[in-house]
């Protein structure tokens, strides 16, 4: 209680420095809304359907848990809802729209979808007793079995919902179709994001007809019976003891009788893994790379095209779920300035939003030879043209060489193509889905599910194609046609078909009526404070530390609060950490201990305390002002204490295939250093990667204080929170040097041995695949730097990528290092092995 008091008071500072921000609120019955400005008729909409959505997750035995936070996300582009039980209840759902085939896309309000699909998952995570729910008396939401499910189960389930919550079933024709062709891969495929068909979107395609099957099996009552037994257990990874008491049969079981009710025929031939492709010359795209090129995983969109320069492009989501434009060719890669642009199409257009509104927008080439962008969003965009009225979305824009623009449009769930030649003109209107465009020598065609099937038709709707599962995505003479285990590429049959004529401009379309609602100002401290208290641990061979901590945000996440303490058994010391964030300013005070003995016995033990606050001009985080104060003391004499000031500058910045750090600290004392790191990498399948990390100091050096350190270590593991003057060096014991200047260049080449693709049954670890890592470490520190000093390491590592508890993705490192090259007075010999999962050693 007294520490939520304290975050509360320090909550309650950070908001009188910045009280104004954007947002709006809505609240109602412990349900708050957030909302930007002029989206308060949407916000409106959702509070009203939150009533009728949780009494029929009441009356379903799943009620979502209060306070929730709802948050319409305008920087969101992924389409789909973001849930989070910590360190808030947060239902975050993007302000756009989805596209055409994206889940939601098919929804006349897709923001009511999400807003089920969130307030379903926040009542299956917040199903829990016994031992989880003693914990959560003590601990609050950091245990909730039900959330490490795999997403075939929440997203099944959640989806079976939303399906009785409408009374009526609403398989995507696609997905439909998809699994109509077969084969139904294994559980353990489904249960992972396999690189194999159908990939990324499996546990949806082949999950929520399973899901549906097993209800009218067995229904809704055992379905619930296994969330509530699983909310119980102590083993959350373990979920096929509860499937075989409620079923009778685990899990494997189930899914293979499901496989043999809906089995289709044998194959000897299977297609490829395409989410979207070009035609001359033939390339096409997917959630693990391009083929050919490179070979990166990314959530890719399903457009794209290449220039009159050979440069690939297409659009993918960020970490953030933001949504940029990518250009390609061979293993370089550029980002466009502009977020929030997605479906480039020839002739330089795409789609992008202004807050909800797609808009056709014209793009500059994205071809420039820099490491720094030389041009700013508003440069890069230099057309926009809004969607026409009652449009919630537009998908895969073409223009052809007379400047008309082709595009599929969303108007109250169903897509259109519609046609700009200065005005806009609606070509199709029946309640079927047609999308793909295409405009070649005056005949525009595009996919159509019309006739039950997708085939490809002209503007006339004359059908083009006559297959027998689906014929979507024309480009030139190619189309694809979905086979067993993917696409195909095929020609369109060439016939005679006439230009399609001019067509009239289209009536418009009438908006719905504004909402009268009482809004109030944005206030951070309703989701700030944390929910949560989470044990703490930092192991490596030398030390073990335990403790507890916590977080929180706000919903905007320009508010954060942070604080944990942690007891270090090698020093017998207890270390803490308070800080926050309010906008672009940031604080943090730490106390911990600090210590390492070089190769040469040169020793420093410390304990500290820190003060540092921050300023980041940019939201992006990429420079930092800060001033820093240091009060130390000599852990065995408490007379022996000093303190000192710095300001520190930290710039960060990522171009294409290039990374690069640097820090300048000015010391009071009239020290100076600057430091920091260069990467490069390079390579399609095979690639190589080149680090440089350099520090100096000019003035009087303090050993570590304003001293560089190398060695085998790459990590301190306490509250430090400060830019590293740590360098690693494989091959050498941890700390090896101290100095005032320090040079550490690296050179590692990836090479892939195997792409696994294993797992088993609904056991909760994938194994994607497995690379062979060369690398050459070679470093020098010294107040004189000569080659006399110089260190090099060089070894081989077993780099396996593998999934974890369903959706937790980690590479596993296995690593041999030796000394090659070393001082004469450096007592060095002998293999390092070295074991890592996560971060590259």
């Amino acid at each position: 209680m007294i520490g939520r008091i304290i975050l509360t008071l320090i909550a309650s500072i950070f908001c009188w420095i910045h009280p104004a921000f954007a947002l709006q609120m809505l609240e109602r019955d412990r349900i708050h809304i957030y909302f930007p400005e002029a989206q308060q008729q949407k916000a409106s909409e959702l509070l009203m359907a939150c009533r009728s959505i949780i009494d029929f997750l009441k009356n379903s035995g799943l009620p979502p848990k209060m306070p929730l936070h709802i948050v319409l996300d305008e920087v969101l582009d992924e389409p789909r809802v973001l849930v989070a039980m910590i360190p808030h209840h947060e239902i975050r759902i993007p302000l756009r729209a989805p596209g055409v085939l994206e889940d939601g896309g098919n929804e006349a309000d897709p923001w009511k979808y999400f807003l089920f699909m969130g307030l379903s998952a926040q009542g299956i995570f917040g199903e829990r007793s016994g031992i989880p729910g003693k914990t959560h008396m003590l601990f609050g939401e950091i245990i909730s079995p039900n959330i490490i499910l795999p997403e075939w189960a929440i997203d099944g389930i959640s989806f079976l919902l939303y399906e009785k919550y409408r009374q009526a079933t609403m398989p995507s024709p696609l997905a439909q179709i998809i699994m109509d062709t077969g084969p139904i891969p294994d559980l353990d495929l489904v249960s992972n994001h396999p690189d194999t068909w159908p990939g990324r979107f499996s546990y949806q395609i082949f999950g929520r007809p399973f899901i549906r099957w097993l209800d009218q099996r067995y229904g809704w009552e055992k379905i619930f019976e296994f969330i509530r037994l699983h909310g119980k257990g102590i083993i959350p990874v373990e979920i096929d003891s509860e499937a075989q008491i409620v079923f009778g049969k685990n899990w494997h079981q189930l899914w293979q009788e499901f496989r043999e009710e809906h089995a289709g025929a044998e194959h000897d031939r299977f297609g490829w893994s395409i989410v979207g492709y070009w035609h001359e010359p033939f390339i096409y795209w997917n959630d693990i790379g391009v083929h050919p090129g490179l070979q990166k995983k990314a959530w890719r969109g399903r457009y794209g095209y290449m220039d009159a320069n050979n440069w690939l492009l297409l659009s993918e989501y960020d970490e953030k779920g933001v949504s940029k434009l990518k250009s390609l060719r061979k293993d370089q890669l550029r980002t466009a300035p502009s977020n929030h642009i997605w479906d480039p199409g020839p002739g330089g257009v795409a789609v992008s939003r202004k807050t909800s509104r797609p808009h056709v927008v014209f793009h500059a080439p994205l071809n420039r030879n820099l490491l720094f962008e030389d041009f700013e969003q508003a440069d890069f965009i230099t057309r926009w043209i809004e969607a026409p009225p009652g449009v919630i979305q537009l998908s895969g824009p073409v223009m052809d060489e007379m400047g008309r623009i082709a595009v599929a449009a969303n108007s109250a769930g169903n897509w259109d193509i519609w046609l700009y030649t200065g005005v806009w003109h609606r070509v199709t209107d029946a309640p079927s889905i047609e999308m793909d465009p295409w405009i070649q020598n005056g005949l525009l065609m595009f996919a159509s599910n019309m006739t039950g099937r997708f085939q490809i038709h002209t503007h006339d709707m004359r059908q083009l194609t006559h297959s027998s599962t689906a014929a979507i995505f024309p480009r030139g003479q190619t189309y694809l046609e979905l086979g067993p285990g993917g696409w195909f590429p095929k020609a369109l049959p060439l016939i005679d078909i006439p230009a399609f004529p001019g067509v009239s401009p289209t009536g418009q379309i009438d908006s719905m009526p504004a909402h009268e609602s009482k809004e109030s100002t944005y206030s951070p401290l309703k989701s700030l404070v944390p929910n949560y208290i989470v044990p703490d641990l930092f192991f490596d061979l030398d030390n073990l530390q335990i403790g507890l901590a916590t977080q929180g945000r706000d919903v905007t996440g320009n508010f954060t609060l942070d604080t944990g303490v942690r007891y270090t058994f090698d020093n017998d010391i207890l270390s803490w950490r308070l800080g926050g964030k309010a906008h672009s300013w940031a604080a943090r005070a730490t106390r911990y201990p600090f210590s390492y003995t070089t190769a040469r016995q040169e020793t420093v033990d410390e304990m500290r305390y820190d003060v540092k606050v921050g300023f980041l001009p940019f939201a992006e985080e990429t420079l930092e002002f800060s001033l820093n104060w240091r009060y130390f003391k000599d852990r065995f004499n408490d007379l022996q204490s000093d303190d000192e000031w710095w300001g520190s500058v930290r710039f960060l910045h990522a171009a294409g295939n290039w990374r690069a750090r640097a820090t300048v600290d000015l010391f009071a004392g009239g020290s100076q250093s600057l430091y920091g790191e260069v990467i490069y990498i390079l390579g399609e399948r095979i690639s190589t990667v080149m680090q440089l990390e350099a520090g100096k100091t000019w003035g009087e050096l303090v050993a570590g204080h304003n001293s560089f350190r190398i060695g085998g270590n790459s990590a301190e593991g306490f509250f430090t929170q400060r830019p590293t003057r740590l360098f690693p060096l494989r091959g050498f014991d941890e700390n090896i040097l101290d100095a005032g200047q320090a040079v550490t260049a690296s050179i590692e080449t990836i090479w892939p041995l195997a792409h696994l693709q294993r797992g088993y049954k609904t056991l909760p670890l994938f194994l994607r695949n497995i690379s062979l890592g060369t690398f050459i470490d070679g470093g020098i520190a010294g107040d004189h730097l000569s080659k006399d000093d110089l260190l090099v390491g060089a070894g081989i590592e077993l780099i396996t990528g593998m999934e974890l508890a369903w959706g937790f993705n980690a590479d596993f490192r296995i690593a041999w290092a030796w000394p090659l090259k070393k001082p004469d007075d450096l007592d060095q010999s002998g293999a390092q092995f070295l074991i890592q999962i996560g971060k590259p050693l």
